[in-house]
């Protein structure tokens, strides 16, 4: 298998995450973007559906409104209206802090699903998003979306403060009848940048082990995000959201198939990604200029197996996985080229 394959000759933004607003209504402590006060000179709401024509002309079929807080930001709806009168998909991740006061106006906007955002009991929840009383308020949007239609699924950000809440967590949306979780790493970036709350490649291994075991037990579609895994043994069971799943890792998608939009019209090819990786903006260029610049999204567009390094350069997935999550390995070595936290690398180095 050759890296060419890999790369569609075509590319289109086929997902959107688009942080909407850099608001927020909590000061999270492992926001990876530092949200609180909104961005200078956010799009306005004409710049904002005319960005949706274009996603829809360059093929967009998901896009997904984040934050900050996008229900903070008040013509959410109409941007969303705008999305799916050009047939796409919209989704919604929110703290939940608003959602059940919003209830009424998620359910008449049509959302394929709202994911909240959820670290632990209340205890471990809301020490990390500085708000008092946040895991109540938040499951009381749940059960409002819930019981207006509104599909309901989780997304935990895993530190060392909750990483050990995971069979908690698990339990908690199983009884509340979520739909989906998604397990991902907080990065040191934004806020979590500082003190002693990511987790490193040695800790890898044994939170592959919890997730694998809460996938077996069958009760709830679980996958682990970008930043976790990449062709381990447990690859498919990760991956694959049960444990009769058979999908695996395809690498970063970031500028192939995935484009980030911030709330000032930054594009990037995934919002994790730090400014290194800004590809423009929608204020100087158009959308289309910038997703089809021959130079743009280099560190995928023009991958080769030949520039990375470490345990990356001679394993023979190089090819498919190259490198794992682009995000996790650029906080890490400050490179795209070698991931230390891959647990393939990490199989290797230990008995079966």
């Amino acid at each position: 298998m050759t890296p060419a394959l890999l790369i569609p000759p075509d590319p289109r933004p086929r997902i959107c995450v688009w942080e909407i607003t850099l608001a927020c209504n909590a000061r999270c402590v492992h926001c990876g973007s530092s949200a609180g006060a909104a961005r200078p000179r956010e799009l306005s709401t004409g710049e904002a559906t005319a960005l949706v024509e274009e996603l829809a002309s360059l093929g967009c079929r998901t896009i997904t409104l984040s934050g900050g807080e996008p229900l903070v930001r008040e013509d959410w709806p109409v941007i969303a209206g705008a999305a799916r009168g050009r047939g796409m998909t919209v989704e919604m991740i929110t703290n939940g802090l608003l959602a059940a006061a919003r209830a009424d106006a998620i359910a008449r906007a049509g959302l394929a699903g709202v994911s909240f955002s959820i670290d632990g009991p209340s205890a471990v929840h809301d020490e990390l998003r500085r708000v008092d009383g946040a895991l109540e308020r938040l499951l009381e949007g749940a059960v409002a979306l819930k019981a207006r239609g509104v599909r309901i699924g989780a997304v935990t950000q895993v530190c060392r403060l909750n990483v050990s809440s995971l069979d908690w967590i698990h339990d908690l949306l199983v009884e509340r009848g979520f739909e989906a979780w998604q397990i991902q790493l907080t990065l040191p970036q934004g806020r979590a940048a500082s003190g002693n709350l990511c987790l490193g490649p040695g800790e890898m291994p044994p939170l592959e082990k919890a997730i694998v075991a809460l996938v077996r037990r069958g009760a709830l579609h679980i996958e682990a995000a970008d930043t976790i895994g990449w062709m381990s043994r447990a690859e498919p069971l990760l991956r694959s959201g049960g444990p009769r799943g058979h999908k695996v890792w395809g690498s970063c998608q970031a500028g192939l198939r995935a484009v980030g939009i911030t709330s000032d019209g930054t594009v990037r090819g995934c919002l994790s990604m730090p400014p290194e990786f800004d590809e423009g903006n929608v204020r100087e260029r158009s959308l289309s200029s910038i997703w089809r610049s021959p130079d743009a999204f280099a560190y995928n567009r023009k991958f080769s197996a030949g520039a990375l390094e470490g345990a990356c350069a001679a394993c023979a997935f190089a090819p498919l996985c190259r490198g794992g999550c682009t995000c996790l390995a650029w906080t890490a070595t400050r490179t795209a080229t070698s991931n230390p936290f891959c647990l393939r690398a990490m199989d290797a180095a230990s008995p079966p």
